[in-house]
């Protein structure tokens, strides 16, 4: 009875003694300036795609050039290091992606996953900024021929079906 009753005061003294106020945040080494996510839907014939961008700076707009496969971003800046990681399905524009800053390449990383292509940007510009990527392929161009090969598959394999039976 003596040990629960010494038990007892001490996790109640130690839960007095925990503090319970929050710490303030506080941002990461290096980073003045918090970043914001954005998740944009593009439409590009007949399907939506969804291109989500994180940066530490106001981004304005995003259009989609079907054309010359490229997506501009439109973006403000009150501040020096300005950084962005935009994420771009492959199926939207893929393959060589090229990263322009108001009309001049930049090196940018740029990490290619299974679905989409991750792109991430650093520049000290301030004031208003375009940035464009632009990629080698845009897999919707032959969504045309999408029900031709679909419809040539389903008659092969029931024909192929038919077959197995005679």
């Amino acid at each position: 009875m003596r040990t629960e009753i010494f038990l007892s005061c001490i996790i109640f003294l130690g839960l007095l003694s925990t503090p319970t106020f929050a710490e303030t945040a506080q941002s990461p080494k290096g980073l003045d300036h918090p970043g914001i996510k954005w998740d944009w839907k593009i439409k590009a014939e007949s399907y939506t795609f969804d291109v989500t961008t994180v940066s530490n700076y106001d981004m304005k707009n995003v259009t989609f050039n079907k054309t010359s496969k490229e997506l501009l971003f439109l973006g403000n800046s009150t501040h020096g290091g300005n950084i962005a990681e935009i994420e771009i399905p492959h199926n939207l524009i893929g393959g060589n992606l090229t990263v322009m800053q108001d009309g001049k390449t930049v090196s940018a990383i740029i990490i290619s996953g299974t679905n989409s292509s991750t792109i991430m940007l650093k520049f000290n510009q301030t004031g208003p900024s375009i940035t464009s990527v632009m990629g080698t392929t845009y897999l919707p161009e032959f969504s045309s021929l999408a029900p031709l090969v679909m419809i040539l598959s389903i008659t092969l394999v029931l024909f192929t079906l038919r077959l197995k039976k005679f």
